[in-house]
């Protein structure tokens, strides 16, 4: 049954009158006239309606308190005067600091590379990936005598550099699949990985690649599997570079496709799976900050104006401005940011709280705007150009400027060119980390995460700083890559040459006889594994051979790998 409404247009006068009485329909409280007789089945509605205070002119100045009774900031708009408010003025040298630079300008690619991933960061991988494989191996009591597992042996900073030095060559050097890497095949054989490492050794170290110590771990953070890298390289960026004024905030995915709380869906981008990273860049490229998204539990990852304060602990109050689009862009945030001395420019979405509806709602044609101006010099204008475009800023009015487009001129909003200019520092750097990035398919999303940090964010950032100083503005990432897995791996290639002679010295025979029974155990196989399980259990699992040394006085039983690891050091 359709329903009948009495629109009733009401003041702040009335609404006080009419505060404590009730209306009650049924009762027939209302006066009806003769011509309409009172129904009792057909009920009969009131719908108040308020004026907004952004629909008209007159009702612009109305201040509502909230719910806890405290005055919000005025929500006045009124037609641009340019009243943006004077900040602090960015007085800072922006760059490869002073103390660093005279230092490394002659230095390589891969002393570069070691400012943004220290030896302490390695060093600290290599530990928690022997603390991980010793817990492994520990927990499985049975585990079949050909395991890969039974190999293994602890790692050291030369070897972990080695292996990233291969993921390095995987990126620039595509192979369908790991293995194939090391194949003899006259199509798909490739010599160089062979020199650098046995393939079951980069296996068994990809398997037992670890980044926290378990026993020591916040199980509660869901990150806390990165958290500890995560924190030294946001070190590491932000002690070897002064950000300029222009800051942007954005959001990166790391592609991911497997099962995990915070994975992200986005139907509109290329990978549409994967795990969230917030990044605070610079121009040219340069990730300054890498926050990652851990789900509604983390609490400085919830809110867009949470996200934003997070990253910008440190840079407040000196003078930047900060360029974000419509997800970060809002009004609270601006005021939060101007009262720590820091300007706002961004795109806004039409939804946000305390907007001015006379510009939200304006129908525009091609080239015209509307633009309104708060109190504290906030400015949200509309403009269309192709389509309508909504944005906020602290620091611009409406001025326009004349601009040169396919051979046109057109007249453009400041505020649209400062953003374009400032907004693309994420996208720059996330167009230079896809160059022959080395990532994978992988189950395991902490070691997606830390190889993207370690091999993507870091190398970009370690060749803008080569840039800054060498001045060498031609290379390209392609190039810097390869250079880099040069300095990574030349220290196996150095130990490799002064081993050499030795390999005429040491010669790996066969015992005569029969196999079965004129097998040994390997003996550094054997001191390995007492090492980890114990002289009792190492006895039985320990590797049996029927090869020796024939030089060394004693001619222990070694099996292959562990005479090239004694005497040929590969």
């Amino acid at each position: 049954m359709m329903e009948d409404f009495e629109e009733l247009e009401l003041t702040q006068e009335d609404l006080a009158e009419i505060e404590n009485v009730e209306i009650n329909l049924l009762n027939n409280s209302f006066q009806f006239s003769s011509d309409d007789e009172f129904n009792p089945s057909k009920k009969r509605r009131c719908r108040i309606i308020l004026p907004s205070d952004s629909e008209e002119d007159n009702d612009e100045s109305r201040v509502v308190p909230d719910l806890s009774g405290n005055t919000p900031a005025s929500n006045s708009w009124y037609e641009p005067k340019g009243n943006q408010r004077n900040i602090i003025p960015f007085t800072e040298t922006p760059g490869f600091p002073l103390r660093f630079r005279n230092s490394m300008t002659n230095k390589s690619a891969y002393e570069f590379f070691g400012l943004m991933v220290s030896d302490d960061i390695l060093q600290e991988i290599v530990e928690c990936t022997n603390l991980f494989a010793i817990q492994k191996i520990a927990s499985k009591e049975e585990v079949s005598k050909h395991a890969r597992l039974r190999r293994w042996t602890p790692t050291d900073l030369a070897e972990i550099k080695q292996f990233f030095g291969i993921l390095l060559f995987m990126g620039l050097v595509k192979i369908s699949r790991l293995s194939d890497y090391w194949s003899t095949d006259e199509v798909l054989s490739h010599p160089y990985p062979r020199t650098i490492m046995s393939r079951n050794r980069f296996e068994l170290l990809l398997q037992m690649l670890h980044f926290s110590r378990n026993d020591e771990a916040n199980k509660s953070d869901r990150l806390h599997r990165i958290r500890n890298v995560l924190e030294m390289l946001n070190a590491n960026y932000q002690e070897h570079y002064t950000p300029s004024e222009d800051l942007c905030i954005d959001e990166s995915v790391i592609p991911f496709r497997g099962r995990i709380i915070f994975r992200q869906y986005n139907k509109q981008k290329r990978h549409k799976y994967g795990i969230k990273e917030f990044k605070l860049c610079t121009i040219p490229g340069y990730t300054y900050k890498v926050n990652v998204y851990g789900g509604k539990n983390d609490a400085t990852n919830t809110t867009p104006t949470n996200v934003v304060m997070e990253l910008c602990r440190g840079l407040l109050n000196k003078g930047h401005t900060l360029y974000t689009d419509n997800w970060y862009t809002s009004i609270d945030l601006a005021r939060k940011l101007l009262d720590n001395e820091t300007h706002l420019v961004g795109t806004l979405r039409k939804n946000r709280k305390h907007l001015p509806k006379s510009v939200v709602q304006k129908k525009l044609k091609k080239g015209e705007y509307i633009a309104k101006e708060s109190e504290d010099g906030i400015t949200v204008m509309k403009w269309r150009d192709k389509r309508e475009v909504l944005v906020l800023s602290t620091k611009h009015s409406v001025r326009f400027h004349n601009v040169t487009k396919r051979g046109r001129i057109i007249s453009k909003p400041q505020i649209i060119i400062d953003y374009n200019k400032g907004k693309g520092a994420v996208d720059l750097s996330d167009q230079m980390t896809s160059y022959c990035t080395p990532l994978r398919k992988s189950i395991k999303w902490y070691k997606k995460i830390a190889i993207d940090l370690l091999l993507n964010t870091s190398v970009v950032n370690a060749l803008i700083l080569y840039k800054t100083v060498t001045n060498d503005k031609m290379i390209q990432i392609v190039d810097f890559r390869r250079k880099l897995l040069s300095g990574l791996c030349q220290k196996n290639e150095e130990a490799l040459k002064r081993k050499m002679p030795q390999r005429l010295k040491h010669t790996l025979v066969k015992r005569e006889g029969i196999s079965r029974k004129s097998r040994r155990t390997c003996q550094q196989c054997y001191k390995a594994k007492s090492a980890i399980i114990g002289a009792k259990m190492a006895k039985n699992q320990a590797k049996k051979v029927v090869t020796y040394c024939s030089t060394c006085p004693n001619k222990p039983s070694l099996c292959l790998e562990c005479f090239n690891e004694v005497h040929l050091k590969l």
